[in-house]
């Protein structure tokens, strides 16, 4: 118990110590565990929400119609002013431009440099009005729309100055700060760069495995905090004029908690980052192909009061990202998902500052749990209690991601879990070995395994000793065996048994039976040792009736391998027997004696002569209120002086429909007439019974027969109706 104990402080220490490679593993395994419960969540259809949000995607069908990406800066203000014209409210480009393009009129003065002064006039009056990039900063300008630019720490390739920045961050909450921080930027051109209204950077933060779960909403360049295209796209949506900023001081740290626009309280980890509120696999949001716009195949109605994400899916462009919910899933639509989460923060997933106080508490609670209660306990408590308490904190778990959005660590609660049960199952297992070894050579091959665990938790309190107890004894026989096995080699014949029996003792196992014995193709079983069953004859004559129904299956299987098929006989005896170990000091068995034993046998014996697969006697029968027997007849075996009555299950009596109950009253009709030597009665009934018969009719024959040979007046006068059977 305290090596218990000990495996969860180590665990804690790990969750809360944890470093380099160890770190990236756990890290590594918990994003796995991220990943498949976000994508078991997904609702079957997208989440809708207020606002429309629509991707302008540069796909293969653009770039097939409109020419090869990038295009010219002229196309890009064509498609942003329909855009603009359609009633979107906000543009963002998952793009940037940080090269100017070349003016035309540049490119024939250059190429022609001996023009007279007079064209060089008349071409610069043209100059502007060719210009491309004047051209799209006055696309720009007609609307609210947000450039990317790219974050990176290669200073050296920082050809044009950064922008200006809408988050306000105070000087206080700068020291020491745990936000990303970057050396410089690829950012657009200045006259684009001053045209849009704003401008966010675009660059994704994947983790150790390469999948985008987090998003940066802040990044730093200098003194200054720049937001994301999502952040400031939603800034602009909102009418904020600014982005606060929000931070705690602990020691000489400063941790960041969040982003305030307009009225929204965004709140993120130390880094400025929040987990990505993935609508659903890609293509969640509603996709209209560049080329469409551009040459208006989209209604303006279907763009109307849109906020709009320009980005590409085409694979030429390499724009394609690693995600829990696909891994060539659109960069694009990672801004959009992020933008309608800063919108609607319910349906951002968090991991709140507690969320490691709670896992740590949850890994202390289950390392005590799991080491008091598995103290001494045999391994399959262990395993059932270990998987009820690892179902109760992923439910725990899954419950907070689902209604609250809250993401708490899985892995090492489990791992402790695991490792808990392992512990607990081999040292259970050692103490256990001699004790289980002893019960399983003795049962292992005649006791279903359900009851060898009985066995076990019995321990000392088992006795195998010689006792006296009612029972049900089960004798099963293949008719006509020895003519089957003629034409078999051994093999074959070997074979053929082997799927029989195994399959006749998968009955007995399942409904409670011990094996006695294998003699040849005969089958011995018994119900009510050596564990106690109360309803012994009734799992006995339920598991003759199933092998009755189950040869179907057997003759199919035999017939595939042309094989003959098989009928069995069926007898059952319930009475006081003697059952334990019994033999010679060189071998013992565990097996069963007593006349109700030999009944059984003799019962079974008679099953062919009567046309029925099962017979019981009249205490299996009134031990069994369920089913409907058929009275079969009175016998005399060999062996016994005192009659007894014989009887056929016909089925449970809820399954048989009113003729077969009807058949079954006037047999028993017909018998009792016989026994009160009403023998005209008799006759008439068996008569219309095998004419009418839906049962077997071959009982009915024998009493014909045995009516008509008869003649009352040479019967005994104490005759009972018991038939007298000469042989075994």
């Amino acid at each position: 118990m305290f090596i218990g104990l000990a495996i969860t402080l180590l665990i804690a220490a790990i969750e809360l110590f944890s470093t380099g490679a160890l770190a990236k593993l756990l890290n590594r395994v918990e994003g796995i565990i991220y990943d498949s419960r976000l994508l078991l969540t997904l609702p079957n259809t997208p989440r809708k929400i207020d606002e429309t949000v629509i991707i302008i995607d540069i796909d293969e069908k653009t770039m097939l119609e409109q020419g090869r990406f990038p295009w010219s800066r002229a196309k890009m203000a064509e498609l942003v002013t329909k855009l603009t014209n359609a009633g979107v409210i906000v543009i963002a480009f998952d793009i940037f431009f940080s090269e100017p393009e070349i003016n035309p009129i540049n490119q024939i003065q250059s190429r022609v440099p001996g023009l007279l002064s007079s064209y060089n006039l008349a071409l610069d009056d043209i100059k502007q009005q060719v210009d491309a990039d004047t051209t799209f900063a006055k696309a720009l300008s007609n609307n609210d729309t947000v450039l990317g630019f790219l974050l990176n720490n290669d200073t050296y390739k920082q050809r044009n100055p950064l922008p200006d920045t809408s988050i306000v961050w105070p000087q206080s909450e700068q020291s020491n700060t745990q936000v990303t921080a970057f050396l410089g930027a690829t950012v657009n051109i200045p006259l684009l760069q001053n045209s849009a209204t704003g401008n966010g950077f675009i660059n994704a933060h994947s983790e150790n495995d390469g999948f985008i779960r987090k998003a940066a909403l802040v990044n730093k360049v200098g003194d200054k905090l720049y937001p994301s295209l999502a952040l400031e796209a939603a800034r602009l949506y909102t009418l904020a004029n600014s982005i606060e900023t929000r931070a705690s001081t602990q020691g000489s740290l400063t941790f960041f908690e969040g982003v305030k626009f307009h009225e929204h309280w965004i709140q993120t980890d130390e880094y400025g980052q929040i987990f990505i509120p993935y609508k659903g696999r890609a293509k969640s949001f509603q996709y209209y192909s560049a080329t469409d716009v551009l040459t208006e195949k989209v209604a303006e109605q279907q763009l109307e009061g849109s906020v709009v994400f320009i980005g590409t899916s085409a694979i030429g462009l390499a724009d394609l990202r690693a995600t829990p919910v696909g891994l060539q899933y659109p960069g694009v639509e990672v801004h959009a998902n992020i933008f309608e989460g800063l919108l609607h923060p319910e349906i951002l997933p968090s991991q709140p500052n507690w969320s490691l106080g709670a896992t740590l508490l949850i890994i202390t609670l289950t390392g005590c749990l799991l080491s008091v209660l598995s103290f001494r306990k045999s391994a399959r408590y262990i395993v059932l209690l270990s998987l009820g308490v690892a179902a109760f904190i992923v439910f725990i778990n899954f419950y907070l991601w689902s209604v609250q959005k809250i993401s708490l660590p899985l892995f090492t609660p489990l791992l402790l879990t695991a490792l808990l049960a392992a512990y607990f199952v081999f040292i259970g297992s050692i103490a256990e070995m001699k004790h289980s070894r002893k019960i399983k050579s003795m049962f292992n091959q005649y006791v279903p395994p359900d009851h060898i665990d009985q066995l076990i938790r019995q321990g000392n309190q088992l006795n195998q000793q010689s006792v006296k107890r009612n029972m049900t004894v089960l004798f099963a026989d293949i008719r006509g065996f020895t003519p089957l096995s003629e034409g078999m080699t051994a093999n074959q014949l070997s074979d053929y048994l082997n799927q029989y029996l195994s399959a006749t003792t998968e009955v007995i196992f399942a409904h409670n039976g011990t094996i006695d014995k294998y003699v040849g193709d005969m089958v011995m079983a018994f119900w009510n040792a050596p564990l106690e069953d109360s309803k012994h004859a009734q799992h006995g004559v339920e598991a003759a009736m199933a092998m009755v129904k189950g040869l179907d299956s057997i003759n199919n299987a035999f017939a595939q391998q042309q094989l003959p098929p098989i009928n069995i006989g069926i007898g059952l005896s319930t009475g006081d027997m003697n059952v334990g170990d019994m033999g010679s000091v060189y071998r013992k068995a565990y097996t069963v004696l007593g006349d109700a034993v030999n009944l059984g046998s003799r019962v079974e014996s008679l099953t062919k002569f009567y046309g029925v697969a099962i017979l019981v006697t009249e205490d299996t029968m009134l031990a069994c209120p369920h089913i409907t027997f058929r009275l079969i007849d009175k016998v005399q075996v060999v062996g016994k002086e005192k009659a007894t009555e014989l009887y056929e299950p016909i089925n449970f009596t809820a399954e048989l429909n009113e003729s077969h109950l009807l058949e079954i009253k006037k047999s028993f009709t017909a018998m009792q007439h016989y026994n009160n030597k009403n023998w005209q009665q008799a006759l008439a009934l068996f008569e219309e019974l095998s004419d009418t018969a839906l049962l077997s009719d071959h009982i009915y024959h024998i009493f014909i027969n045995r009516i008509k040979k008869t003649d009352l007046q040479t019967l005994a006068q104490d005759w009972n109706g018991a038939f007298i059977h000469k042989t075994k």
